[in-house]
């Protein structure tokens, strides 16, 4: 019996199945519930449950089946059984039905003992990973992939290798356990062939981010032939992560679609989870920060019924940044600190690293120098073991940031010719990544560095990065408008996974697995906080009547830099003139009570 079956196999096995009668509709049933495990887990059920009572019926009749046809057939459909029971998140179900496979395995005659064995190392492998068992994972894994060599059953050898390749890229580095060749032949068909390129696109996502996304996706069109659809589902989604570490929100809102319309089919609560954490992610991008936080909050009452493991670390990450963009600070910084811990716990050196960088970002708006630069310290170590480029844009950036707080504290980085560190490791991101393939320079980085040389009073430098931004943020735009069904799609198939979440195969609705005290910002924090140091500077001394030059002398800066610094607080405030803004500032308690 093969591993996967592709459309056309499985059209003929439907086919068997609707004409066999007696003890070759056994056979048949077991066969095709084995195959409807992804393509229609809750069919699959049915087929299971029907088997099981015609074996019953002949057990009662006195007509028990031949020992090693017994012994097949109830393996088969034991792990059929488990492997559905992952994906419900139904964990100890599965343990059983596990147990039951392997109780089967003395039975067997010798040419279906040496693919059974790697069958139940694969299903044990997925059981330990929705258990949040890392290490248990991994050595399934291995086991899997030694069996299914020996075996001499092509498909099998290759897909076990292409699942151990891919997860031990996540911890390890790639030549510790290095996937086949690209355009090398690959064994096995297309199921295997779908497993070696994710393998190879994983060790990618954060050294050549466009490379890792046309892999993704090629490697989900030879699996969605194949019916394999929560690896369609995730290496979709991984196409989508790739798309948006280059800035590509058009591509990446199109990869999440996808993914959301097809978790939702399944009604699987982690897989419908994970695609509620991406289109959180999709919202927060477009600015849309409220709805963001409830959709994500949506994800992790359905990842409740998960255990701790990256899943759920995602939706946390995520939260994260989404409580950050909302001002939230100390909230996000809590969160995040929980994303770390399972991150660390599955040794999931990709995702730590990232989240290290952000946590750094973010200790750094709260001026927790020390804690910021050990966040980015630990994710230096990593990008340098395993060289993710991509990533050491980010960490630069979020260097900068911390020179920004806390500048007077630290030394200047070595090399330094820029006028400040924050000049320096925000330039570094932005050389950094136009050595990167397909990377654009984000709007918030251009604006960052006008800010900064506004900062150093060097007005030229600081009006040209400006421009530049406001290009990128008028392109960026016009992805946005390009199809305009984009934000339909991700609120529509928001509905359809609340329906699904709904279902009696799917958990009740639960409250969020993290529910941090989340203070809303009114307006009172919501207008400070937007405000750079400088501007609320300038913002006290306007209160007092100081003219242009009188704020440039006092602040020792140019008059060119105070009107740089008047417009940002003049857009801010929604303030037509000095004296709207100082009222507006007031009313809002922005200002000293001596001002």
């Amino acid at each position: 019996m093969k591993f996967e079956l592709c459309d056309e196999e499985l059209a003929g096995l439907e086919q068997e199945l609707e004409d066999a009668g007696g003890l070759a509709r056994l056979q048949a049933l077991a066969e095709m519930a084995w195959h409807l495990r992804q393509r229609d887990s809750l069919r699959a059920l049915k087929l299971i449950a029907e088997s099981e009572r015609r074996l019953a019926i002949a057990q009662a009749a006195g007509k028990p089946l031949p020992p090693p046809l017994a012994a097949r057939l109830g393996l088969r459909l034991a792990l059929a059984a488990s492997e559905i029971a992952v994906h419900f998140c139904r964990l100890d179900e599965a343990h059983t039905q596990l147990r039951r496979a392997r109780a089967c395995l003395l039975g067997l005659s010798e040419l279906d003992y040496a693919w059974a064995v790697g069958d139940c190392w694969l299903v044990e492998a997925a059981l330990a990973k929705a258990n949040g068992e890392r290490s248990r994972e991994l050595q399934a894994l291995r086991q899997a992939e030694a069996v299914c060599a020996a075996s001499g059953d092509a498909q099998r050898a290759g897909i076990a290798r292409g699942v151990a390749c891919s997860e031990f890229s996540i911890s390890q580095s790639a030549d510790e356990h290095a996937p086949a060749t690209s355009g090398a032949p690959v064994a096995g068909g297309p199921a295997a062939e779908a497993w070696q390129l994710a393998a190879q696109a994983f060790p990618l996502c954060l050294r050549e981010p466009a490379t890792a996304a046309g892999l993704f996706l090629r490697a989900a069109e030879l699996a969605r032939g194949m019916g394999m659809r929560r690896f369609v589902c995730i290496v979709t989604m991984n196409a989508g992560n790739a798309w948006l570490e280059l800035g590509d929100l058009n591509n990446a809102a199109s990869c999440f679609e996808q993914a959301a319309e097809l978790a939702a089919r399944t009604g699987w609560p982690v897989l419908m989870g994970t695609s509620q954490t991406q289109i959180g992610r999709v919202l927060r991008h477009l600015g849309r920060f409220e709805e963001s936080q409830t959709v994500l909050h949506e994800a992790l009452a359905l990842l409740r019924v998960a255990p701790p493991g990256t899943i759920k670390a995602f939706a946390c990450s995520e939260l994260a940044l989404t409580l950050l963009a909302l001002g939230q600070a100390p909230a996000s910084v809590a969160v995040m600190d929980e994303a770390i811990a399972l991150y660390r716990a599955a040794q999931s050196n990709v995702n730590l690293a990232l989240n290290l960088v952000r946590q750094a970002r973010a200790q750094a708006q709260l001026g927790a120098t020390e804690a910021a630069l050990a966040a980015a310290g630990e994710a230096q170590a990593l990008i340098e073991r395993f060289g993710y480029t991509a990533l050491a844009v980010e960490l630069d950036e979020a260097l900068a940031e911390v020179h920004r707080h806390g500048g007077a504290k630290l030394p200047p980085p070595p090399g330094m010719t820029a006028p400040s560190a924050t000049i320096h490791f925000a330039q570094t991101a932005l050389h950094r990544g136009m050595s990167i393939p397909g990377w654009k320079p984000p709007p918030a980085l251009l604006a960052y560095l006008a800010d900064a040389w506004a900062d150093a009073d060097e007005m030229a430098q600081a009006y040209s990065y400006a421009r530049l931004a406001r290009l990128a943020h008028e392109q960026g735009d016009a992805l946005k408008l390009k199809d305009p069904r984009t934000m339909l799609h991700l609120l529509g198939y928001r509905s359809l996974l609340a329906a699904r979440a709904s279902e009696p195969v799917a958990p009740p609705p639960l409250r969020p697995a993290v529910e941090p005290t989340l203070p809303a910002p009114g307006p009172l924090s919501a207008g400070a906080e937007s405000l750079t140091p400088k501007e609320g500077e300038i913002l006290q001394l306007l209160a007092r009547n100081y003219s242009n030059k009188e704020i440039a002398q006092a602040l020792g800066v140019s008059a060119e830099t105070v009107k740089w610094h008047l417009k940002g607080l003049y857009g801010k405030l929604a303030a037509g003139s000095r004296r709207h803004a100082v009222t507006k500032a007031r009313t809002l308690g922005m200002l000293h009570s001596n001002a």
